[in-house]
């Protein structure tokens, strides 16, 4: 089972899955020729000594420069950390080619999201474009995902508040507690500057069930509007709980985070 995994984990990596075996019974049986290597792996010849060269390219393996050819995988940790390199290198090389190509323009389509980190990372590009205002329900164990943004938001004078089912604390984040739930517990909302807005729901072991992104200039003011409302309500009935006085009901109020305040709400169409 565990050769199985290690097969799997390096395909993913972008390991054939021949390269994958071949570096799997190397890690456990270093040196070994590729006749052996082929008998134990139960692979033709040929094609693993193709696979022997190619994985040498790839710095995955070592050759010895003899008659022999006996063959040592390098370290697990040696070749993860030069991957992570690799992969970091290119990742930086696309970045500049990519960033020099005109971005599309925004439109007011509905889109589905099917994957959860898609949804995590789709979250953390919204939170760090933020200019003016982030509002949302947040599960509390989910906050971890883009808790850096949500810090990094604050610092540029982002105002943020969040109605969560756990206690949890951001600096310079407004955290309003709702242990009620009745906005759906397995559920993340963000809206952006009244301008694009996130919903994903999840089921009760996490799973993602369905989300929507869309920059509908209608479809995110109305639900800037609605958590705007929910947000305020739900902080006066904990301070009604509390016992506050009528100063402290009336500046929590006072805090309703209008839409009209948005640079969303200047792209509705008049």
């Amino acid at each position: 089972m565990a050769v199985q995994d290690s097969v799997k984990a390096l395909a993913d990596l972008g390991f054939t899955n021949l390269e994958a075996e071949i570096y799997s019974f190397l890690i456990q049986e270093s040196p070994a020729t590729g006749y052996r290597i082929a008998q134990a792996i139960g692979k033709p010849a040929a094609n693993t000594y193709k696979a022997i060269q190619t994985l040498e390219q790839k710095g995955a393996i070592i050759v010895e420069d003899g008659t022999s050819r006996m063959c040592r995988a390098v370290s697990s940790d040696e070749l993860l950390t030069r991957l992570s390199r690799e992969f970091e290198s290119k990742r930086s090389l696309a970045h500049q080619s990519l960033s020099h190509l005109n971005q599309s323009s925004p439109d007011d389509r509905i889109y589905q999201i099917r994957s959860k980190e898609q949804v995590f990372q789709r979250s953390r590009e919204m939170i760090s474009g933020a200019q003016k205002v982030v509002l949302g329900v947040i599960i509390g164990p989910f906050t971890t995902h883009f808790a850096d943004e949500l810090l990094a938001a604050t610092t540029r004078g982002v105002d943020i508040a969040l109605k969560s089912d756990h206690a949890i604390r951001i600096e310079g984040v407004e955290i309003v507690p709702d242990e009620t739930q009745d906005w759906g517990g397995q559920t993340l909302q963000l809206v952006i500057d009244g301008d694009q807005t996130l919903v994903a729901g999840f089921d009760s072991k996490g799973n993602l069930t369905q989300a929507i992104w869309s920059r509908n200039p209608v479809l995110a003011i109305t639900h800037h509007k609605g958590l705007a409302s929910s947000l305020c309500l739900t902080s006066l009935a904990n301070r009604i709980e509390e016992g506050a006085g009528s100063k402290r009901i009336a500046r929590t109020l006072a805090s309703l985070r209008l839409a009209s305040d948005t640079p969303g709400f200047r792209r509705i169409p008049s």
